[in-house]
């Protein structure tokens, strides 16, 4: 029988792990437990959305991640559907650039995953908001926040992010749409980190004017000698020093055979997973592949 209660919820693809509850009494179904560690699963650990029981269960809330809260510094609008916002920097907030943080409304339960474009050293948190037609979070982000408003969000996640252990290693960097916002962290971490390696920055749209931050990433491309960006559209106008086509085949087309390269993937879940199917087909080994797949919500 509905009870009424609200649980928090995202991705509706068991992505995010937002929803993630234990069980106390029942067994989980093992479609609920995909993608969790093992020790959860052994706790109990569940994913709600992913949950369609076949016995009587009983739940409870796992252990409360630590939650932040920040206020609104700056909107502005990259291109006429991305917004980039940045927020202050809370004393004891820290992460990876390229991770990610759950943003939460308490009132609905409504919660939506941002990668993080800021560099930690910086005194504030930018993320890189895809406005989409009737998203609940993005509109309320881009359209009814004003700034100084205050954001609650979730501790830092993810794997996506730049590891200093191979300096001389060759890193590609291949996003879709909003999918540059944990490039553009992990490229300007990589390079605060004197990486040696060459870096190919491909950042793809359908058309040009979906594409953003071209200047920045150009100049940054000017000052480092080992860093390329390659501004890469589907169809129409190619822009400057750019590609069209599928973004996985202009990578191949690109760079040839990738065997020792290690790769950063970030935009649209079926568009990463392919990335992903092209490069390790292509040489990337699996260990050397970083993905940060965006799953719109159901």
């Amino acid at each position: 029988m509905a009870q009424h209660i609200r649980l928090p919820y995202n991705c509706m693809h068991g992505v995010c792990h937002v929803c993630a509850v234990k069980a106390t009494r029942g067994s989980a179904p093992a479609a609920s437990q995909l993608g969790l560690a093992v020790n959860l699963k052994k706790q109990g650990v569940l994913l709600t959305c992913q949950c369609f029981p076949s016995e009587d269960m009983d739940i409870e809330d796992i252990e409360s991640e630590p939650n932040f809260s920040a206020s609104i510094l700056d909107k502005t609008w990259l291109n006429q559907d991305v917004l980039r916002l940045r927020l202050n920097k809370p004393d004891n907030f820290t992460y990876q650039p390229g991770q990610y943080i759950n943003i939460l409304q308490y009132d609905t339960g409504l919660s939506r995953s941002y990668s993080l474009a800021s560099l930690a050293s910086e005194d504030f948190l930018e993320l890189h908001i895809k406005r989409f037609h009737q998203g609940k979070m993005s509109t309320w982000l881009c359209d009814v926040l004003p700034q100084g408003h205050t954001i609650n969000f979730s501790a830092s996640q993810g794997e996506c992010f730049y590891q200093p252990n191979n300096p001389q290693q060759d890193l590609i960097l291949a996003g879709i749409s909003t999918g540059l916002s944990p490039l553009y962290g992990i490229l300007r971490e990589a390079l605060k980190n004197n990486h040696q390696g060459n870096i190919y920055v491909f950042h793809a749209s359908l058309e040009k004017q979906g594409l953003y931050y071209q200047n920045e990433l150009s100049q940054i491309a000017k000052a480092a000698a080992h860093v390329r960006y390659i501004p890469c559209v589907l169809k129409g106008e190619v822009p400057q020093d750019g590609q069209q086509g599928a973004i996985d085949q202009l990578i191949v087309a690109t760079l040839g055979n990738c065997t020792g390269k290690r790769a950063y993937l970030c935009g649209d879940d079926a568009i990463v997973q392919t990335m992903k199917k092209t490069l390790f087909f292509n040489g990337v080994a699996q260990k050397d592949i970083f993905a940060d797949a965006f799953v719109s919500a159901a």
